[in-house]
């Protein structure tokens, strides 16, 4: 019989290079680099024992039977000890392999040893007569066994692929399916010896993808990247506590100031004291501006920022906007003008907040940087690519060529020395440009320096009916006495609503919010004192602070959701929360809350959620708060 042993001698000397160049240039002192070296020594002794074997089975009739059947047997053995270096090596880069799985490993080899010795006297495998190689009655046993050996080592590579990056599970994979793959070829060819190349290609494999002094550092820079990653995740979520806790221990006390700030603005009839509480009434909204932007520019490197499209009236926004900027216009001696293309469309689809936050912020910061002169701002809508444009032109101080890379940047401020009187975090270009990047949009500068800049947004926005916009000017004086912020309200006498609050500022301010309304307010400092006093009086709308010590709001409300002998069982309870952070509202929502107001609360807002929860029950007309 002739054996084909072009393969095995192509073997050797690919291993024999191999191993020079693991001793030389490719040495690594790790344990992996010393087991792949042992995995080629087996393999160059397992091939270079096939082609002796392969030249006595050829020459059978010149060489002694017991001699053949000893030789081919060690070729058998030389075979076991390169498969089970191979699984040692490959349990190496998988320590969490469980001891049942090694176990199982070490069964399977053993039984391949036993068979191979067991050959020896019995022949079941192979035997020799007179010179003729003949195979025995379980000769495919072994390699049925030796295939056994890899599938299971698969199945601990795949069970434990988690503990591993995904490039050394598809490598070991690879490893192993190139030696089973020549042993398949060779047990249907039958006299063309592959199992040896097979096993070089994968030592080669191994050895430049796992192995070589690069691939180590490689592997040590993932490894640190990984570190700082979860380091990173960690910092993060440190952060996004601090915030959480930052809105919640700040927006309180704001609560209070604002809140009675309000009650002090409806009741003052000095104009003195008025101008006073007016210039409190702006100097915490812009506080409560620059809390919002921090919380805002978390939001989006959390990428928990969602843009919610829902119909809206430009008009609004634009009034809104004019209104919170006119006053700041009008103490700096500037023009603040706004225009608009009549013909334009007033009813759109698409985030009302965040359009009318990205007006805000251009107008602001042109106001901010504009020590004379004027800032226009101009809207037109582009029907043929559907896009809505805003531009906002300042008459201020300009930007230079080179700055202009740093404009968007978070916490920035151009020319610090010159403008370090200038207020604000250098967060509302940063904030605007990634919220328009979120709704597909462009935003475009020019600038002079010395005398002004120009900021245009366009943003794809769809239409929704054929209203037009007409001029702003003059719809603004037609609606001269319509603003969110007028003292109107409604009435609803014989009405019951309860708040529970553990700080008492808060509850005199919810009461301030709500008197004119004729509605009856209880009072709780506690969870559990307000649980009491729902099981006395039934309430149309119970109003519940969530931070409280001892039990907070949300056990409270579950409480007496659960409780279905409490007369406010299903009454719908409204989540009062200095928590502003991202995704609070949809949280407190799925808890089972009817509403959700966030702290400083605004009258206009409580005012809103308590006539939509009352409903229509009562038809007293909306007059004056008295």
């Amino acid at each position: 019989m002739y054996y084909n042993i072009s393969f095995d001698i192509a073997a050797i000397l690919v291993l024999t290079v191999i191993e020079v160049g693991m001793k030389t240039v490719l040495y690594t002192d790790t344990p992996g680099h010393k087991l792949v070296r042992r995995y080629v020594y087996s393999v160059i002794v397992s091939a270079v024992i096939d082609v002796i074997t392969a030249y006595t089975i050829c020459y059978g009739y010149m060489i002694p039977d017991t001699l053949n059947v000893l030789l081919n047997s060690l070729y058998q053995f030389s075979s076991i000890f390169c498969v089970a270096v191979a699984m040692r090596t490959i349990l190496n880069y998988y320590p969490s392999a469980s001891a049942k799985s090694v176990l199982i490993n070490r069964i399977l080899l053993y039984m391949l040893v036993a068979f191979a010795s067991l050959n020896v006297f019995t022949g079941w495998m192979f035997r020799f007569e007179n010179g003729v190689y003949i195979h025995g009655r379980i000769y495919y046993i072994s390699y049925i066994l030796s295939l056994a050996v890899v599938f299971h080592m698969l199945y601990v590579v795949i069970t434990n692929r988690v503990d591993r990056p995904a490039a050394i599970s598809r490598i070991i994979i690879l490893f192993l399916f190139l030696p089973t793959i020549f042993t398949v070829i060779q047990m249907i060819v039958g006299n063309i010896l592959l199992i040896a190349f097979g096993e070089a290609f994968s030592a080669l494999i191994m050895l430049f993808a796992l192995e070589t002094p690069d691939y180590r550092k490689l592997m040590k820079t993932m490894k640190e990247l990984e570190i700082a990653r979860e380091e990173a995740t960690i910092a993060n979520r440190a952060k996004s506590d601090f915030l959480a806790s930052m809105s919640h221990e700040i927006r309180t006390p704001i609560n209070g100031i604002l809140g009675m700030n309000t009650m002090i603005l409806k009741d003052s009839g000095d104009p003195q004291v008025i101008e006073y509480a007016e210039n409190i009434r702006i100097a915490g909204n812009g506080l409560l501006s620059i809390i919002n932007d921090i919380l805002d520019l978390s939001k989006i490197e959390s990428g928990r920022m969602e843009i919610i499209p829902d119909n809206y009236d430009l008009f609004s926004i634009m009034n809104d906007c004019y209104q919170m900027n006119r006053m700041r216009a009008t103490e700096k001696g500037l023009d603040l003008i706004f225009e608009n293309d009549p013909d334009m469309p007033d009813g759109y689809f698409g985030d009302e907040v965040r359009i009318r936050q990205i007006m805000n912020n251009l107008i602001s910061n042109g106001i901010k940087y504009t020590k004379e002169g004027s800032v226009r701002v101009k809207l037109g809508y582009a029907e043929n690519h559907g896009m809505l444009e805003i531009s906002v032109e300042d008459t201020g101080i300009g930007i230079k060529e080179e700055d202009m890379g740093n404009l968007f940047k978070s916490f920035s401020r151009l020319e610090e020395s010159r403008n370090r009187h200038i207020e604000g975090t250098g967060l509302g270009l940063n904030i605007t440009k990634q919220l328009v990047n979120m709704m597909q949009g462009t935003i475009d500068v020019k600038s002079q320096y010395g005398k002004g800049s120009v900021f245009t947004v366009r943003i794809p926005q769809k239409v929704t009916g054929k209203r037009r916009m007409r001029d702003f000017t003059a719809r603004l004086k037609d609606n001269v006495n319509v603003s969110k912020d007028s003292k109107t309200t409604f009435r609803a006498p014989g009405r019951k609503v309860l708040v529970i609050d553990d700080v008492k500022m808060n509850v005199l301010v919810f009461k301030g919010l709500l008197r004119g309304t004729e509605i009856t307010i209880d009072c709780a400092y506690s969870g559990a004192e307000g649980i009491e006093m729902t099981k006395k009086t039934r309430y149309d709308i119970i109003f519940m602070d969530h931070l409280m010590p001892e039990m907070d709001g949300v056990e409270a409300f579950h409480r007496i959701r659960e409780d279905k002998d409490n007369i406010n069982h299903d009454t719908p309870v409204v989540v009062l929360t200095a928590n502003a952070i991202v995704g609070m509202r949809s949280s407190y929502m799925e808890e089972g809350f009817a509403e959700y107001i966030s702290k400083p609360i605004e009258q206009r807002e409580l005012l809103d959620v308590t006539e939509g929860l009352l409903g229509d029950t009562f038809s007293l007309p909306k007059d004056s708060v008295s």
